[in-house]
């Protein structure tokens, strides 16, 4: 059985009309600097976040020490407690901090720290014994999919699910740094949501902010985007990452997108309904007619009238040909149910 189409993390519904979960993907951009991350969550939170989130990662566990990834990680690990005070530093900024375990140990540390939730990435989506105990802890997963294919999506899914997970949410991620914009195939948020009837969202590493405002307009639940305090700072992700006020620019146009996206009823909004008679073609006599004539095709104006005025809608024509003239009626004036014979 899957979970439902909405989940809530921390209090934050997420899914079906609730606006888009705005993440800030700080990672490792702190260097193991924890004044800094605290730092980042506060400028985060003033941007337009709703959660902060980070990479946790044991690297003697997680990497060779042979592999870049080793190096990245060795230099950005937080000081024993940092986890739990900056929860604390997030939930006073009013977000939501959660990270990605890089290993088993890693998650322990997470579940100590009492993040609301566990995010795999896509380098862990086939990391199922990672999975399973993520699942195992009762938060709600999001799943990160780049490098993907659908079945190894859906085994991810299946161990989660098998593991006692009842709420998740999937990203859409192509992952390059940078990814080119050919490359992001946000139509695939169709497909996934289509399988797994979860919310699904886009984590992004296209440069600046255009795909994750294209990823709103093509019905994302959530957003990750990274955010660094300075894109010339030395690191994998500050490049590919927004800074604060970018950030706040691209918070502010996706809720833009979102109001604009509006429901998926087609109605007038209430502003337009006073509208609708200035606006729209009726039928309006073109010449003056007398009492007992009938109208012909060239006796009728399709017009727009004052809203005042009354007169029958354009779509009544072929109602009012061939019908008799019951009172005489003014050129200019409209064609009326009191003016004319309907026959009923």
């Amino acid at each position: 059985m899957l979970p439902p189409r909405e989940i809530s993390v921390a209090g934050r519904k997420i899914g079906g009309t609730h606006p888009c979960f705005v993440i800030a993907e700080i990672g490792v951009n702190h260097g193991g600097d924890e004044a800094l991350c605290a730092a980042m969550i506060e400028e985060a939170a003033h941007a337009g976040a709703d959660a902060v989130k980070l990479q946790t990662v044991t690297p003697e566990e997680s990497y060779h020490p042979e592999t870049e990834s080793y190096a990245i990680f060795a230099a950005s690990v937080l000081p024993e407690g940092a986890q739990e005070r900056l929860v604390g530093c997030a939930k006073e900024a009013g977000v939501v901090l959660f990270s990605t375990p890089g290993d088993l140990s890693a998650l322990a540390r997470l579940e100590a720290a009492g993040v609301p939730a566990i995010k795999i990435s896509s380098g862990l989506l086939t990391n199922v014994p990672l999975i399973r105990a993520a699942a195992e802890t009762g938060k709600p997963l999001i799943l990160s999919t780049g490098m993907a294919q659908m079945s190894e999506v859906e085994t991810a899914v299946e161990a989660a699910c098998e593991s006692g997970c009842q709420a998740f949410a999937i990203l859409q991620c192509t992952s390059l740094y940078p990814a080119p914009a050919s490359s992001l195939n946000l139509r695939a948020m169709d497909a996934l949501r289509q399988s797994f009837g979860v919310p699904v969202g886009y984590s992004d590493h296209h440069e600046g902010a255009l795909a994750c405002i294209a990823a709103v307009a093509a019905g994302a639940s959530l957003i990750e985007k990274h955010f660094t305090l300075d894109c010339s700072a030395p690191g994998a992700d500050h490049a590919i990452s927004l800074e604060p006020d970018e950030f706040a620019a691209m918070s502010r146009d996706i809720r833009a997108v979102e109001a604009m996206l509006g429901s998926s009823a087609k109605a007038p909004v209430e502003a337009e309904l006073p509208l609708r008679e200035a606006r729209h073609r009726r039928l309006v006599a073109a010449r003056d007619l007398a009492a007992g004539e009938v109208i012909h095709s060239g006796d009728v104006f399709l017009m727009r009238l004052p809203a005042d005025r009354p007169a029958l809608p354009a779509g009544w024509l072929d109602r009012v040909l061939g019908r008799k003239v019951r009172q005489p009626v003014a050129r200019l004036a409209g064609l009326t149910e009191d003016n004319v014979d309907l026959g009923r």
